[in-house]
């Protein structure tokens, strides 16, 4: 269980020289950086890298994010799960996908924040709004 999540260093730049063009896509990319155990509390700190890079159709860079954080899990099993990752280097594919799921889940709304901020666009769809038929209709009468 994730109990905590902490960012220690953000960069973000927007390329000012370039005007994108539709469509624009959105690359995320989560890494773990380090892990480490603290007994007495039963949890494991995961260091980690989240980035976020937003390139229009001709491949221009129109900007990125870089977070990095650490993310603190919880579970009665840590000395068991610990061994494992400093025996073999692997971690549960259980445990590993509850990890990568709350860094993206954190640290998406904390991207959103600093891209709003420095003026890129957003990072998720946002839905298109269109009049119904009826309502059409109605109005060119």
């Amino acid at each position: 269980m994730i109990i905590g999540y902490q960012i220690f260093k953000i960069t973000a730049e927007r390329n000012t020289s370039v005007i994108p063009e539709d469509p624009i896509q959105v690359g995320y990319n989560v890494s773990t950086t380090s892990v480490g155990k603290d007994s007495a509390s039963k949890t494991l700190r995961f260091g980690f890298n989240y980035d976020v890079s937003l390139n229009d159709n001709k491949s221009n860079n129109i900007g990125k994010i870089h977070l990095e954080g650490a993310i603190i899990y919880a579970a009665e099993n840590v000395d068991d799960i610990y061994k494992t990752i400093t025996d073999s280097g692997k971690l549960d594919k259980a445990v590993q996908q509850e990890i990568v799921q709350g860094i993206s889940n954190f640290s998406i709304m904390e991207a959103m924040q600093i891209a709003k901020q420095i003026q890129l666009p957003p990072l998720i769809k946002l839905p298109d709004l269109t009049q119904s038929q009826e309502k059409q209709t109605a109005d060119q009468k």
